[in-house]
């Protein structure tokens, strides 16, 4: 339609002129007032008309999608492609959409249906090789995505596009990635377990065992109702704290630990025999550890300085018996001949020097070393 653009302006131009004349007149104003500006409305309606208008620019005819025949369609199957494990291959298969591209140089391939497969593959290789063997369906879908766009090849001859990816793995290959997933997952708890086992002796060792004195306050932490308990378990965690430091019973809390578990002065650990009758080991003077009637009775000949095997030693260690037996320990008596002389009831001679006293062998209860020649002598006789 031409010239509607323009329609308004005129009638805008000639109606403005109108209205001057008629002001003009009615209002009686001079010529040159109404008559000029009348006179300029209609030269610029006039202009107006003649005036030409632009042609109007064609519209856009629609556009056919008349290249959506040029697309051909393949397919590629079972194509092993690199994962990130190396050996592990994915099975890969899919369909390949492509076409040729406008060439101005009139180039031309031979099979552009396997240079559009060869474009699809390097792109879904560059997916794959940073992908674990594990996780194929969430790998499927990511190739669904990103060879669904079309890519050119490197020479510009085809452009092409993949999908309805599918992928696989080889039954021997999924039957050791789940074993090494199984071995994987065992290791795991295993180091896990170990370190919490090692966290606890850390604990124990270094925290709890440091002392009695921290132990029976861990104890306490834990049993904080159990005070007596506490107090009575005071020479059990003494030992405990002990062993786990390597080191003996401290001093301050040997009154606490149970007599078969003392230590003596020679560094060894006391031991109850239990049973009365099975004497400890034999030390140089005789037994050094043993039941308990033993042990300090040696302590007490080694102290006195008599010597093993000697006839003193032999009297001394009778007459204590002799007493213990009149005491009613006949047991205990026994013990000490077996133990520290060797044979059993075995009543020893009388030591050279030595004078019998009557009411007892080897002088009996009398008998007492001389203070001059070291020789065992009775009580002086009567004068």
């Amino acid at each position: 339609m031409k010239g509607t653009g323009k329609a308004p302006l005129v009638g805008l131009a000639v109606a403005a002129g109108l209205m001057t004349v008629v002001l003009g007149t009615a209002a009686k104003w001079p010529l040159w007032l109404w008559a000029t500006p009348a006179a300029v409305a209609g030269v610029l309606a006039l202009l107006l008309a003649a005036a030409r208008s632009p042609r109007p620019e064609p519209e856009p005819e629609p556009v056919t999608d008349s290249d959506e025949s040029l697309w051909e369609v393949t397919h590629v199957g079972d194509v092993a492609l690199p994962s990130r494990v190396r050996d592990y291959d994915f099975r890969f298969s899919a369909t390949v959409w492509w076409r040729s591209m406008p060439n101005a140089a009139g180039r031309e391939h031979a099979d552009p249906s396997g240079l559009a497969i060869e474009t699809v593959l390097n792109r879904a290789r560059e997916v794959t090789e940073r992908e674990v063997p594990e996780r194929l369906d969430l790998l499927r879908h990511r190739l669904n995505g990103v060879l669904g766009v079309t890519i050119c090849d490197e020479s510009k001859l085809v452009e092409a596009m993949g999908g309805q990816v599918e992928l696989a793995l080889s039954q021997d290959d999924r039957d050791r990635l789940g074993k090494l997933s199984e071995v994987r997952k065992s290791e795991e708890v295993w180091e896990h377990e170990r370190r919490y086992e090692r966290s606890v002796r850390a604990y124990l060792g270094d925290d709890v065992l440091k002392s009695p004195g921290s132990a029976v306050v861990w104890w306490l932490a834990r049993h904080d109702d159990k005070v007596t308990e506490a107090a009575d378990l005071i020479g059990t965690l003494a030992r405990l704290s002990a062993a786990a430091n390597d080191e003996p019973v401290d001093g301050l809390y040997q009154h606490l630990v149970p007599v078969s578990h003392r230590r003596d002065d020679d560094g060894g650990d006391g031991i109850d025999a239990g049973s009365p009758g099975e004497p400890g080991p034999v030390g140089p003077g005789g037994p050094a550890r043993g039941p308990r009637v033993v042990g300090p009775i040696n302590q007490l000949l080694e102290d006195i300085d008599l010597p093993a095997k000697s006839p003193e030693r032999e009297v001394y260690v009778h007459r204590i018996a002799e007493f213990t037996a009149a005491m009613g320990r006949s047991e205990q008596a026994r013990l000490m001949r077996d133990a520290l002389l060797g044979e059993a009831g075995t009543v020893p001679g009388p030591v050279p020097g030595q004078q019998q006293r009557p009411g007892g062998p080897a002088g009996g209860f009398g008998a007492r070393r001389s203070d001059t020649d070291g020789s065992v002598n009775g009580n002086a006789p009567d004068a």
